[in-house]
This record gives structure tokens, sequence and C-alpha cells, in this order.
């Protein structure tokens, strides 16, 4: 779990550097022009995304393909707060029976 979020966190400040530097090319030239999924897949891996992953191809497909057109630093960011979220600490179970047995003595 703690690896979890410490890759959530690795992933939601390397997402801010990839805006931060879109942003400061989109003020130098002028122009934004946002570095894609797929682009920063294909130069980290060195080949293009497989998409075809599922038996519904057509709706992998129009998915896959509108995520890997999306700006790198958003999906990037979605993901590392979805790891931060899923691998939170939980309370344990007999902390939320007391809770609720406190609760329920102070409305009687």
């Amino acid at each position: 779990m703690t690896l979890g979020r410490i890759l959530g966190w690795v992933l939601i400040v390397a997402a801010g550097l990839i805006a931060s530097a879109e942003g400061i090319a989109a003020v130098a030239s002028g122009a934004y022009d946002s570095v894609a999924t797929g682009e920063l897949w294909t130069l980290i891996t060195g080949r293009h995304p497989f998409i075809g992953f599922s038996s519904h191809d057509a709706w992998s497909e129009t998915l896959g393909t509108m995520l890997l057109a999306w700006p790198a630093w958003t999906v990037i960011g979605a993901i590392g707060c979805m790891l931060i979220l899923l691998c939170r600490p939980r309370r344990k179970r007999y902390e939320y029976r007391e809770a609720s047995m406190r609760f329920s003595t102070l409305r009687h």
C-alpha cells in the first residue's frame, strides 16, 4: 500500500513537470502544442502502443485511441490520483465498530 501511494505521488509530480514544460513551451512559442500520451509512450518504449486488448474491438479501439490522444500530463495525473486513492490507509474494522458504538450510546 505504501509503495502504491509513493508511486502515485511520483506520477503526480511527473504530471506537474510535464504540464509545466508544456506551459513554458507554449509561452515561448506562442502556440500550445501538447505532448500526447501516445507520443510519450512511443518515446519511452520505442514502439507504438497496442490498443486491441479486449474482445470488444470497436469499444477498446475507440477508448484507447481517445486516451492516447489526450495530453500526457492528464493521463499520468489521473493514474497517480487513482493510485493514491486506492492505496490510502484505511481504519481497522474494530475502529469502525467502536465509533458506531460511541455514536449509538450518545443517541440514547
